[in-house]
């Protein structure tokens, strides 16, 4: 589990135990919740500590079995379904798994009201008449709303991008911020000659396949995406998280590893196995939010023009990953790669030129 994923079991459970709070204090106090039937003429009475304690307990328990399978499982199945479907599918699963578990937890507590066993004539009268009574038609709308409205959001958050949305909430970047940041430019290899190959639509549909099979590598070493333009995806990571375990070259090894493993699928509906190649490089660049029609997050500075241009290198020198001087000293070289000096190369658009190294994992040396 990374903790993109666990921070996201732990807002739906927080979301959902809140809910929970909400709703049975709104039927408690509000409301002043009408008693089951003949429950008055049992000399017993409604208990709000009761069914708060046990719909907390329940939602807490429930909610991380079923948000831990909404983040590891179903949201891996359905990530190719249209926005739409999906949450409709996730909802009426949802509400059925609530159905079910919020019956036991009734009657549960009416057992404990009239002090009953669970399957007593008494309790099952009672949540007899509970299956046909409004409340319950009330509980699974609620339910329902609360569900589409968790899940919405972070469908919305993984649209804007990770911690992008909370950023725009909390007003982080309004005001332009200094923040010191890696990237890495990757960019399918023979582009051209593929989509004349392929066709627009064929070709499209690759690399659709490409960014898809992209995102848990993503996940799983800490980066985030900048941005997609065309076949080519940029990504950032905070200093600290970047440079951890060589996250920020690690990803592209574990990218191009995947890609290689899925050769046969790639063969069999496109003809060639996709290839990336890929440049790095780190600095302070300027943080802002930009936009009124259309918002985001924007970086700016001469790193991300550096890494651009070095990536530009890679057909040139026949290299995969060529990283900077800059990026190359803040990582461990006692890790598993190599690192070469390509050179002080001159980069278009820049002064200076830059020392560039050509990085490879060791088992990949020719």
């Amino acid at each position: 589990m990374t903790k993109t994923q666990f921070y996201k079991i732990l807002f739906l459970v927080s979301f959902w135990v809140m809910a929970a709070i909400f709703i049975v204090s709104y039927e408690g106090v509000v409301l002043g919740f009408q008693q089951p039937v003949d429950m008055a003429q049992r000399g017993t009475s409604y208990h709000f500590s009761i069914y708060l304690i046990t719909g907390v307990l329940f939602t807490f328990v429930i909610g991380t079995a079923m948000a831990c399978f909404e983040v590891l499982y179903l949201n891996n199945v359905l990530r190719k379904k249209p926005f739409g479907i999906t949450l409709l599918i996730k909802t009426l699963f949802y509400l059925s798994n609530i159905f079910v578990w919020s019956s036991v937890a009734i009657i549960i507590m009416y057992s404990y009201d009239v002090n009953k066993p669970i399957f007593h004539e008494q309790v099952l009268i009672v949540f007899y008449d509970y299956l046909f009574s409004t409340r319950l038609l009330m509980t699974m709308l609620w339910w329902g709303f609360t569900i589409m409205m968790s899940l919405f959001i972070l469908q919305v958050a993984d649209k804007f991008g990770q911690g992008v949305l909370l950023n725009f909430l909390l007003g982080k970047y309004h005001k332009p911020k200094e923040e010191n940041r890696i990237f890495m430019f990757m960019d399918l290899k023979s582009s051209t000659t593929y989509a004349e190959k392929l066709g627009h639509i064929k070709y499209s549909q690759l690399i659709q396949d490409c960014f898809f099979d992209v995102t848990e590598i993503i996940r799983r070493y800490e980066a985030k995406i900048y941005q997609y333009v065309g076949d080519e995806v940029v990504l950032a990571w905070e200093l600290n998280k970047g440079i951890q375990n060589n996250n920020c070259i690690n990803t592209y090894f574990a990218y191009d590893k995947l890609l290689n493993s899925k050769s046969n699928y790639y063969k069999k509906k496109y003809g060639i196995v996709p290839e990336f190649k890929a440049g790095v490089n780190s600095g302070f660049v300027t943080v802002a939010e930009v936009g009124e029609l259309k918002k985001e997050l924007a970086y700016h500075g001469d790193v991300l023009n550096t890494a651009a241009r070095i990536q530009g290198k890679c057909n040139e020198y026949k290299s995969k990953l060529l990283i900077s001087e800059e990026i190359k000293n803040k990582l461990d070289e006692k890790s598993n790669h190599s690192f070469e000096l390509i050179g002080n190369i001159k980069l278009k658009g820049k002064e200076q030129s830059v020392n560039i190294y050509d990085v490879r994992k060791n088992d990949q040396k020719s």
